[in-house]
């Protein structure tokens, strides 16, 4: 038996109605909030977030978050907060959210001089040595960064994504309400859930696998694959959307210690490319790189089987194929790519060391153009 090792420090709170735990980690704290423009009409509309900040020292905000969040973007935004004092960074929303909440949490826990966001990502032992606390609210389901340390940063101009990593950056708390969720649209449901699926699919075929990720990731499985084609009848589904938030929350736990795979090293040139949203991005290689699994390590998916709630591997790849069918990810994903030779040409892109060599097959050029070719 191999040996294995798990940490995540995230104090979680799952439920419905669990946003009402915020007010008491904000009282007394300066509080720096970061959302999108959408987000934050959202959050000063609901009255449970409301009173929790109503308790805070101070409240700030940073409400221009876009999805992709750039690397001059987020500079400018560290920037602004100068000479701004923050106990705490609350992040609300989807991944971008995340995203830039984590990166001004590093940030800000430096002085000024040390607030170069490239040089945090390109040299975190050096530089990201502490990071002001995140609670992290998300209002998707979704990227699972609420429980991860990691963070991403899109250099635009050198259609390029940057990773930023660190202990440091796990948030002190998350808070998954999925009713903040209920009434997100059609497109950012099916991306979000599409990326939370793949997280989880990309947590079992993964050389860091280990029995607690493999139990959170089964698990997360089988609650999107339920709940993706319920929500694709009818978005009103709150139950669906509940088993959503709460796969999206389990794929991140999982995926905090294995980080992703192949599908997700993939994805990123599709997305500074061509523009496709992440999710699809990394569901449109996922039934390809899903059957080579199965082919080669039949193995993995009879023993994730059960835990997704199938009787057999081969149910599980079928269930997974049905709602690739259902959502219409290739079709999706052929709108914004459309030329499938321009996708060969960034195959090269495609080999991202601590993402394509984390999946349990060998990664070359060759069977990146295989699975590229059965894709599109």
């Amino acid at each position: 038996m191999d040996g294995w090792s798990f940490h995540n420090p995230v104090r979680i709170r799952f439920g419905t109605g669990s946003r009402e735990a915020l007010q008491s980690r904000l009282a007394e704290r300066r509080v720096l909030i970061v959302s999108t423009s959408r987000g934050r009409r959202q959050f000063e509309e609901d009255a449970l977030l409301s009173a929790a900040i109503a308790s805070a020292a101070s409240v700030s905000w940073v409400d221009d978050v876009i999805q992709n969040p750039g690397l001059l973007q987020t500079q400018r935004a560290i920037e602004g907060l100068s000479g701004i004092h923050i106990d705490v960074v609350l992040a609300f929303g989807g991944g971008s959210a995340m995203d830039v909440a984590k990166a001004l949490a590093a940030a800000l826990a430096h002085p000024d001089m040390e607030r170069d966001l490239g040089s945090l990502i390109a040299h975190p032992a050096q530089y990201l040595t502490s990071a002001v606390p995140v609670i992290a609210l998300p209002t998707t389901a979704g990227t699972g960064s609420e429980v991860t340390p990691f963070a991403t940063i899109w250099d635009h101009q050198a259609r390029k994504k940057l990773s930023l990593a660190s202990a440091h950056l796990f948030p002190e708390m998350a808070i998954v309400d999925p009713s903040l969720t209920f009434d997100l649209p059609g497109e950012s449901t099916f991306s979000t859930g599409l990326d939370a699926l793949n997280q989880a699919f990309e947590a079992v075929w993964n050389r860091n696998s280990s029995p607690i990720t493999r139990g959170f990731a089964g698990h997360a499985i089988g609650l999107a694959l339920e709940g993706l084609p319920r929500l694709h009848r009818s978005l009103g589904d709150q139950e669906a959307r509940e088993m959503l938030a709460q796969a999206s929350l389990l794929a991140g736990l999982s995926i905090s210690h294995t980080r992703t795979a192949i599908c997700h090293a993939m994805s990123y040139p599709l997305t500074a490319h061509f523009g496709l949203a992440h999710g699809w991005a990394c569901a449109v290689t996922m039934g390809a790189v899903a059957r080579e699994v199965f082919e080669k390590r039949r193995e993995v998916f009879e023993a994730i089987a059960p835990l997704a709630g199938f009787a057999a591997g081969i149910d599980l790849l079928d269930g997974l194929e049905t709602v690739l069918e259902t959502l219409s990810v290739r079709e999706v994903a052929g709108k914004s790519i459309g030329n499938v030779d321009a996708v060969m040409a960034l195959i090269p892109q495609m080999v991202i060391p601590g993402r394509s060599d984390n999946f349990i097959l060998p990664v070359d050029e060759a069977r990146l153009a295989q699975i590229v070719s059965a894709s599109l």
